[in-house]
Parts: structure tokens; C-alpha cells; sequence
């Protein structure tokens, strides 16, 4: 049936090299749209040829052994690139499997793959350079193409019952769900040999593209379009689809994947493309346009600059959606923010360019899969719920701890009064969060480093402030000094200083946590359709909190008062070790600090990263608490031998 597509669309190819060495290809993009339009055929024509490992249709499966010879050749006429070797073996690979009449479904994704490694080993170009207007060839696609596809497309045009195979019925869901709009575009160029389907030579390259759009929406509901544009404002899949390019260089199948009921906003943007350019891109789009300024400054010579813009890239980008990735894959989400900052440490030690280049072509890549993980799954209600979930009880555990703490000492040490400076505290914190985020979003402009400074100096000065408590603590729960605190302080007043600085610390301890979940939740808030997973995640979040802060209160209030300074003091240490490791971590993020990565676990919940100058900040805490222990210890056995 297609056997004289393959001869001619091969032939089209080659002569395209006719005056020019196999190895130099001036017209390869020609070639590039051959081998993908053929790919775009076995992908979607296979199960009619082979079902249930059975050939069904020995001339369908003819023609699809054919294709594959011709996409081999056509590949061995490209321009050379590191890539072509595995490209060709991939052509074969997928020959093979059509041989051993492999299931349809891996056919379709090998050739998927093969279509994606193509594009992206010869930088394709599969989208228009402006958003076509559909609506615009609407006399076009009348005049031209109706005789055959009529005029609503359902393929029962007056010429279509002399035509062999029938033409094609743009509302038959199953089939236009594995075409891209760039597989449109290349019927449209090329033609379909042995089919009615001429080509267009005559068409302008945007007339082209907006029939491709244009019949690819004729089977769309106006409802469902609608509903499409509802969810489009609200913010869903615009980390899916960055750009025009994403949207038709991907089928529909592949761009939804297991998502469901957004197929509706598939079809707004078939025919409102131009919301596609409107639209500002999302954190990981900004962060791949990151990395490519940061390689051309780079190669520029302008080493400063680029270390700024790969902290931008980060801050202003991928971190925003670092969190939602961690619950759908955690070793992914750590493993780009490790390559972020060895990406930074590469400029700082101002390696060859080419060398910058190879690491952000990889960084990329994963940046690549980590959206395709978020499109697929990243708005889905129950990773919302679990994101937020994890997000608040993450960064609320250190700061509900340390109120609880500190309103069970103020309690079992009769200093009630001063709990009204703790509440001053953390909700002054919470209103100076919803001013800043306000303000954020109408007022001021605060940049992602900014922000991880100000949450690394917060973080230093409360873990510098947790340590001197927990010595504190300590040292008034030995026996000499316990009696003298007991007789001197219990239920007296607190002074001016104490109360403030009570006040103070709660203050830091809530703020500098906002900060963080005020981010992340504005993400989840974009990424899903609804506040209601938002509102889920953070209401188990905040129970699990109350559920913590209670546990210390249980404990807190069974000790004995000395046991219960001992274990308060053992909370604050373990707390000043968190806060100094988390506050290093916020400075490395801003860039402030070299990162100078270990080969040791991440224990997020403890402020342990895996960098030289973290663990070290760690240590030099529990450093002091051992000098401290140390002292106390030897003025211990002093005092008992002078006692003796």
C-alpha cells in the first residue's frame, strides 16, 4: 500500500544530496523530517500489520520492514555527529524487534525514542518561528482539502469513496492521539505517495503549520475547548509545555501520559497556539534558558557573570519545583541540585569552556526528565496532597519543637507569664511572612539569593543561640547549680533581656521556615487545579506538628524538672547542629559558600549535606558542646578533690 511512499520519500531525501558527499548534507533537515515522518508511520500503523505477535496483514508488514531499511540509510546520510553511530544501531535495534514481531506498544516507544534521541542529536527544528492562526486557513483547508476530508473532517469528502486508502477522519481520537502537530506539518510538506494526500510545495511554511493545527482541532468539542482555557489560566501542565516546540514536536499520548482530564487544554492550545508564547515559562524551562546563557558567558570570558546566572538558573528556577519532585523521585531531585552546584564550582575553577558545556548539555538532560516526571504525575491530587504534606513537616519539625521546648520550660519553671513574649514571637513571624509574600508578589522584589541568605543567617545565629541555651541548660541541671537555680530563680520574674530575647528566638525559628514554605506552596498552588490538595496536605502536616509538639509536652511534663532541663538542654544541641548545617546549606545555595561535596549521606532532617563546609559548621557545634562537656566534667572532679 505504501510501498511507493517509501521509494519516493527516500528518493526526495537523496536527492536532496545529489551534489553534495555522503558525509555533507546541506538540505539534512529535509532528511531529519523523512526519517521522522516514516518513524511517525511505523509507530502508528504497526498494530494493523502485526497483533498478539501474529502478522495480520503481510503487505502492512512488508512496508514496515521497508520503512526501517530507509530510516538506516537516510540515517547514514546525516552530518556527522558523535550521536549518528547510536542512531543507526537504535534504527536497527527497532528493525530487529519489527522482525521478531514485538508487541505494538514497544514498537511505538522505541520509535518514540528513536524520533526524541534524533531531535535532539541534530536539534530538529519542529516548531513554527510564530504561532500559526488556525482559524485562519479555514477557506484554505475548504478549498484545498474538504473534497477528500470534508468539510467538518471526518473524512467523507465527495472524492473520498474513490480514494484507496480511505482519507483520513481527524475525529477518530485513538489515531490523532499518537500524531504529533509536526508529523501533520511533514504529511502536509511531503505528501503521502499511494494516497490521495498530495503535498503543498506552494504553501507558505505558516499556512502549512496552521493546517496542521487547524485539522488537528476539527474533531475538538468548543466545551472541551473551553474547559482547556479555564485550566490553562489556572496553571496546569505549563511546566509540561514551556514551549511551542513542546506541544508539537510531542503526540498528545505522550504529552498526558497517565494524567486524566486535561485532554480539554490539549485542545485549547490546538487552537489558541499563541497562549503558548504568552505564557511566561516555568521553573525548569527558566532554568534550561539559564544554563544556556550561563554557556554563552561563559565562553565569552565573563566568568563573574556566569556564576551568576547559574545561581539564578537554580534559585529562580529549579529550586521551586525541587520540592514536589523529591515525593515523585528523590534521588533525581538531589542528584540535579548536586550537579547545580558542581556546575557552580566548574566556573569558580574556571574550567575549559568546552568542559562547562558538556556538563550543562547533561544537566539538561535530567532537567528534561524531571519535567517530563512533573507533567506526568507532578499535578496529580495525591502528589499535591503528599508534597505539601512533606513540605510543612519538613521545614515546621525544627520550629515546633523548639516552641514546644520552650513553652514547657517556661512552664515547669512557674515562668507562665513570659509565654505571652513566646506567642509574640512566632506570630509576629507569621505576620511579617504574610507581609513579606505580599509584598513579594505587588511591592518589592526579593531574588532567590536574597531569600537563602536571609534563611542561612537566620539558621546560623539560631543555631548559635540553641547552643548557648543547651550549655545553659546544662550546666543548671548539674546538682551544685541545679539547688542554686532552684533557690535563686524558680517562679521569679524574668528580666527585660530574657523575655525579648524568648520572643526573639521564636521569631527567627517560625520566619525563617515560612520563607521556605511560603515558595514551595505557591508551586504546588500553580501546579494543581484546586486548593483542596493544598489545603489537605498541610492540614495532615500541621496535625502531624501539634501531634510532635504534644509528644514533648507529654514527656516534658512527666520528667523530673532536672531530667527535664538535661533533655531540653540534649533537644536544643541536636537542634543548634540542624540549624547550623541547614544554615551553611542556604549560604551555598546564594552562593556565598564553596561547596566541596563528600562522599556521606543526606539526612535532610538533620541538617547533614554532603559538603565539606556543612559538616564542618556541624561539627564545630558539637565541638564546642564536647569542650563544654569537657570543662564541666574537670571542674567536676576538681571541685570533688578539693572537697575531700
Amino acid at each position: 500500500m505504501r510501498m511507493i511512499l517509501i521509494v519516493v520519500m527516500f528518493g526526495y531525501s537523496l536527492a536532496a544530496l545529489a551534489d553534495a558527499q555522503p558525509s555533507e548534507n546541506p538540505d539534512w533537515q529535509t532528511t531529519a523530517q523523512s526519517i521522522i515522518g516514516s518513524l511517525d508511520y511505523v509507530a502508528i500503523d504497526y498494530p494493523a500489520a502485526v497483533q498478539d505477535g501474529t502478522v495480520v496483514n503481510d503487505v502492512e508488514y512488508a512496508e514496515q520492514r521497508e520503512f526501517l531499511v530507509m530510516v538506516s540509510d537516510l540515517l547514514a546520510q546525516m552530518p556527522p555527529r558523535p550521536e549518528r553511530a547510536a542512531l543507526i544501531s537504535k534504527a536497527r535495534s527497532l528493525a530487529s524487534m519489527i522482525g521478531e514481531l514485538a508487541p505494538s506498544q514497544q514498537v511505538a516507544s522505541a520509535s518514540r525514542m528513536l524520533v526524541a534521541d534524533l531531535m535532539e542529536a541534530y536539534n530538529v527544528v519542529t516548531a513554527p518561528t510564530a504561532a500559526p492562526d488556525p482559524a485562519s486557513v479555514a477557506d484554505l483547508y475548504a478549498t484545498q482539502c474538504s473534497a477528500c476530508h470534508g468539510l467538518s473532517g471526518h473524512g467523507d469528502g465527495a472524492a473520498a469513496a474513490a480514494l484507496d486508502p480511505p482519507p483520513t477522519n481527524f475525529h477518530d481520537t485513538e489515531r490523532a492521539a499518537q500524531r504529533s502537530l509536526y508529523g501533520l506539518y511533514s504529511t502536509v510538506t511531503l505528501g503521502v505517495s499511494c494516497t490521495g494526500m498530495p503535498a503543498f510545495p506552494a504553501l507558505t511554511e505558516n499556512q502549512r503549520w496552521a493546517l496542521a493545527f487547524y485539522v488537528a482541532g476539527l474533531g475538538d468539542d468548543p466545551a472541551a475547548v473551553a474547559k482547556g482555557e479555564e485550566l490553562w489560566r489556572e496553571g496546569v501542565m505549563r511546566e509540561a509545555l514551556p514551549t511551542l516546540a513542546s506541544f508539537t514536536s510531542r503526540t498528545p499520548a505522550s504529552i498526558l501520559g497517565d494524567r486524566e482530564g486535561t485532554s480539554s487544554l490539549l485542545a485549547y492550545l490546538r487552537h489558541h497556539p499563541e497562549a503558548l508564547l504568552a505564557s511566561a515559562p516555568g521553573p525548569i524551562q527558566r532554568t534550561i534558558d539559564g544554563l544556556n546563557e550561563v554557556v554563552s558567558a561563559y565562553s565569552n570570558g565573563q566568568q563573574d557573570v556566569a556564576l551568576q546566572l547559574a545561581l539564578s538558573a537554580y534559585l529562580e528556577g529549579y529550586e521551586l519545583v525541587e520540592a514536589p519532585l523529591r515525593t515523585i523521585d528523590s534521588e533525581l531531585a538531589i542528584g540535579i541540585e548536586r550537579d547545580m552546584q558542581v556546575m557552580r564550582n566548574l566556573i569558580r575553577d574556571g574550567v575549559p569552556a568546552n568542559e562547562l558545556a558538556s556538563s550543562a548539555a547533561k544537566l539538561k538532560l535530567r532537567l528534561q526528565d524531571a519535567s517530563a516526571l512533573i507533567s506526568t504525575s507532578g499535578s496529580t491530587a495525591a502528589t499535591i496532597v503528599m508534597s505539601a504534606f512533606l513540605i510543612l513537616l519538613r521545614e515546621g519539625l525544627e520550629a515546633i519543637l523548639l516552641l514546644a521546648a520552650m513553652s514547657m520550660y517556661l512552664k515547669r519553671t512557674e515562668h507562665t507569664n513570659a509565654m505571652r513574649y513566646l506567642h509574640l514571637g512566632w506570630l509576629s513571624a507569621l505576620a511579617v511572612g504574610v507581609v513579606t509574600w505580599i509584598g513579594i508578589k505587588t511591592v518589592i522584589s526579593i531574588s532567590g539569593a536574597q531569600r537563602e541568605v536571609v534563611e542561612g543567617v537566620a539558621a546560623l545565629l539560631a543555631a548559635i543561640v540553641l547552643l548557648y541555651v543547651g550549655i545553659w541548660l546544662h550546666r543548671h541541671s548539674t546538682a551544685k547549680q541545679w539547688e542554686a537555680f532552684i533557690s535563686n530563680s524558680l517562679g521569679q520574674s524574668l528580666t527585660t533581656g530574657t523575655l525579648w530575647g524568648i520572643a526573639g528566638l521564636a521569631f527567627i525559628a517560625v520566619y525563617r521556615e515560612l520563607l521556605e514554605i511560603v515558595l514551595f506552596f505557591e508551586t504546588l498552588w500553580l501546579q494543581s487545579r484546586t486548593l483542596m490538595p493544598l489545603i489537605i496536605g498541610a492540614s495532615l502536616a500541621a496535625a502531624a506538628l501539634f501531634v510532635a509538639g504534644w509528644i514533648v509536652f507529654r514527656i516534658g511534663g512527666k520528667l523530673p524538672l532536672r531530667r527535664f532541663f538535661q533533655a531540653n538542654g540534649i533537644l536544643m544541641f541536636v537542634l543548634a547542629v540542624t540549624f547550623a548545617g541547614k544554615g551553611v546549606a542556604a549560604l551555598q545555595e546564594a552562593g556565598w559558600i564553596k561547596a566541596t561535596f563528600l562522599s556521606i549521606p543526606r539526612i535532610d532532617w538533620l541538617g547533614i549535606y554532603p559538603t565539606a563546609q556543612t559538616v564542618g559548621a556541624q561539627l564545630a557545634i558539637v565541638g564546642v558542646g564536647a569542650l563544654w562537656l569537657t570543662y564541666m566534667s574537670h571542674r567536676k572532679s576538681t571541685a570533688g578533690k578539693l572537697g575531700t
